[in-house]
């Protein structure tokens, strides 16, 4: 799995086009064995798909909705449980097998930002959706690397769609107190853990990681992963068994 995602990541960085970047994400997705996929901006709009020709987005776009206010990914099959769907919202849910789709996972995407007058810190962008035929299981083993693929493939969307300035590409560096927390925060450990390992406090591992954050513009710790393990920071094999 980590030499695949790691693969995926190097060709999607380098992608130049959205149809490249799509070839690149079906067949990511086809080798971990999912049969479809879609890539959506926050609006609903949808930026590459390979779903069945029966399926359209529809209004009410449950999972949308519900990767809006998740920060981890999520089966649809959890998204009664995630938000209180509408009408429409459970309309979706419905039409969605009739239309051939099974079992899906989506993945959000949201980015830092100050806080707004709410308190809140980061902004939706987006998310990534893979999926099944009718009545075909997830494979479950592959859902850690399909969460790396789909947030890799969402950072490479925005690049292909907003190309940013030159002048204004300065890549972020991790210390190496840094490096090692995030390493160790990919490997699922808490701040306390992390902190015996290092033998620092849990609030000293908590400030390297917020700092960490703040480097790479991003809100959460996995997107900080995501973001490192992108720029080489650290490397696949710490994170996803192969």
């Amino acid at each position: 799995m980590s030499e695949l995602v790691q693969s995926f990541s190097r060709a999607a960085h380098a992608a130049r086009d959205m149809e490249a970047l799509r070839l690149l994400l079906t067949g990511a997705a086809q080798r971990l064995g999912f049969h479809h996929l879609m890539l959506q901006g926050a609006s609903g709009a949808v930026w590459l798909t390979d779903m069945p020709p029966a399926w359209q987005a529809p209004q009410g776009d449950a999972a949308l909705a519900a990767a809006s206010q998740c920060y981890a990914p999520f089966l649809w099959s959890d998204i009664p449980r995630l938000i209180a769907c509408t009408p429409a919202q459970r309309a979706f849910l419905d039409d969605a097998a009739l239309a051939g789709l099974g079992a899906a996972v989506t993945v959000p995407v949201h980015r830092a930002r100050g806080a707004d007058d709410a308190g809140s810190y980061s902004i939706f962008a987006g998310a990534c959706t893979f999926a099944m035929k009718t009545e075909v299981a997830l494979p479950l083993a592959s859902l850690a690397a399909a969460h790396y693929v789909g947030a890799q493939a969402f950072d490479a969307a925005e690049r292909l769609r907003l190309p940013r300035p030159a002048n204004n590409a300065h890549e972020p560096h991790l210390t190496p107190r840094q490096r090692d927390c995030v390493a160790l925060v990919a490997q699922g450990k808490s701040d306390w853990e992390i902190g015996r390992l290092l033998g620092i406090s849990d609030s000293t591992v908590h400030k390297h990681v917020e700092d960490a954050k703040r480097r790479f513009g991003v809100s959460t710790r996995i997107q900080l992963v995501v973001r490192s393990l992108r720029d080489a920071r650290l490397s696949f094999a710490e994170v996803i068994d192969s």
